[in-house]
């Protein structure tokens, strides 16, 4: 992987630095814009071992509907989408340039009637909040609460998943991708979680010690450790 990326960064500075570009990665094609997210996507090397135990464990439980939470530009989606691991996706995404580019991705894999995309945060309450685009990549923009940077980015809506939608006795697949926030996420979700089997990837850095305590107490085990992704399913017994 190492290797690859040395390879492609100064590629793409020469060939993708200023436009919009095109790149296949596991079955699935993406719009990239320059910068750190397109040249993991590019190198084919972008969340590798993440992606794998994801496709294989769908492969073996067909979820009934994959949850896409913090979908960004549609990595996951599109991946699971195209390759069968999923038959449906419903996508959760507020921030205003990853959702143009999200929608792209969705319309050249040709996945648009397979998708349910909501522009929406999610947390624990309805209401607005503040988002702030990550300097670097869009990928990292955030929710945040600080007064320092209240006065950055934009206000967007949030909702509990809960409310949105409502399952009961499915198979799910879930990745929550949301930068420090995830927290809030899975207070907003625990019906979903309580009533279902879900395989669960949760990215979480200083949160990890609070999202395994969270997904405990939901009834869930942590399987296995890809840090700082988590992947969680329902305890057995």
């Amino acid at each position: 992987m190492k290797i690859r990326r040395r390879f492609k960064k100064p590629f793409n500075k020469v060939f993708h630095a200023r436009h919009y570009f095109i790149s296949r990665y596991r079955g699935a094609d993406f719009l990239l814009r320059p910068g750190v997210g397109s040249l993991e996507i590019s190198a084919k090397i972008a969340e590798a071992p993440e992606l794998t135990n994801f496709m294989r464990r769908c492969r073996e439980l067909r979820p009934d509907f994959f949850l896409d939470i913090g979908a960004n530009i549609g990595l996951y989606s599109c991946i699971l989408l195209k390759n069968g691991c999923v038959p449906r996706a419903i996508l959760f995404e507020p921030e205003l340039k990853n959702l143009v580019q999200l929608r792209a991705n969705l319309l050249i894999n040709n996945l648009l009637d397979s998708v349910e995309l909501h522009e929406v945060a999610l947390g624990s309450a309805e209401g607005r909040v503040r988002l702030v685009p990550g300097e670097v990549d869009s990928g990292l923009s955030r929710i945040v609460t600080e007064d320092a940077l209240i006065g950055a980015g934009y206000d967007v809506n949030v909702a509990r998943l809960d409310d949105l939608v409502s399952f009961t006795d499915q198979c799910l697949a879930i990745k929550i991708d949301v930068e420090r926030f995830e927290r809030e996420v899975l207070a907003g979700m625990q019906n979903t979680l309580r009533r279902n089997r879900c395989v669960i990837q949760i990215e979480a850095f200083e949160t990890r010690d609070q999202v395994i305590s969270m997904m405990k107490d939901a009834g869930y085990d942590l399987v296995l450790a890809l840090s700082p992704n988590f992947v969680f399913e329902r305890a057995k017994g």
